[in-house]
């Protein structure tokens, strides 16, 4: 391998290693270092790679994730679009390429509570995965999310239905996980919006003992299910 290939390589090892800690950086809260070194990775692929608009389309959107932790709202939708654009002309995109796009700009719409809009791309990424194997996993987030999104909208019973698909695939793929427990908790919230107090009591107390299951006791959404279920008990 010539030099220039050699130096190539390594700037492309560089921005796969400080996208990784970008990532690491906005998960620890600690969100300008994290914007930092996510458009140092955008700044290393226009010189070292600017023909690969794959590349710069997935640097893009995980720029404007931790923008949306940062809460800069408007900049993280502009750049996610831009994001969304390259993927309509690099090559090598695939079907999971877009449907991670498409989640991604369904939560800065969410946030935005730009609700109908966050919903119809949201539905783009479940109609992807759902005709692909082996994606279960993100099959469920789409449930949820969706879930959540009905919530907001007031359609509650539909958000009870979505919860519920999430929870089956959930079982299914995790067993008991946090990842059930949440789902099902969910689940509880969008009873008790509906005000069918019984039925939340149960599933918020199925929620609690999932989370018991794995160790968890004291845990942050184990309070949550408790407190929910208090108010389950003065309206029942």
């Amino acid at each position: 391998m010539n030099d220039t290939g050699s130096t190539v390589n390594k700037s492309l090892q560089q921005i796969t290693q400080l996208q990784q800690r970008a990532i690491q950086f906005a998960e620890s809260g600690m969100v300008e270092e994290a914007l930092e070194a996510a458009m140092i990775c955008i700044g290393l692929q226009e010189e070292v790679a600017p023909n690969d608009l794959l590349l710069r389309a997935k640097l893009t959107q995980n720029a404007s994730r931790i923008l949306l932790y940062a809460g800069e709202l408007d900049y993280s939708e502009k750049i996610a679009r831009e994001g969304l654009d390259l993927l309509q002309t690099a090559e090598g995109v695939t079907n999971d390429d877009r449907a991670h796009a498409f989640l991604n700009m369904s939560s800065i719409l969410y946030t935005k509570k730009e609700l109908d809009s966050a919903a119809l791309i949201l539905q783009d990424a479940l109609a992807i995965w759902s005709k692909e194997a082996g994606r279960d996993a993100e099959v469920a987030e789409c449930y949820n999310n969706l879930g959540r999104l009905r919530e907001e909208q007031g359609r509650a019973e539909e958000a009870i239905e979505l919860h519920q698909q999430a929870i089956d695939i959930k079982r299914n793929i995790f067993g008991d996980h946090e990842q059930t427990a949440f789902s099902i908790m969910n689940k509880g919230l969008a009873l008790m919006l509906s005000k069918q107090f019984l039925e939340a009591k149960v599933t918020l107390e199925e929620s609690i003992a999932c989370y018991r299951r794995i160790g968890q006791y004291d845990s942050e959404m184990v309070k949550a299910c408790e407190q929910n279920l208090k108010i389950c008990l003065e309206h029942i």
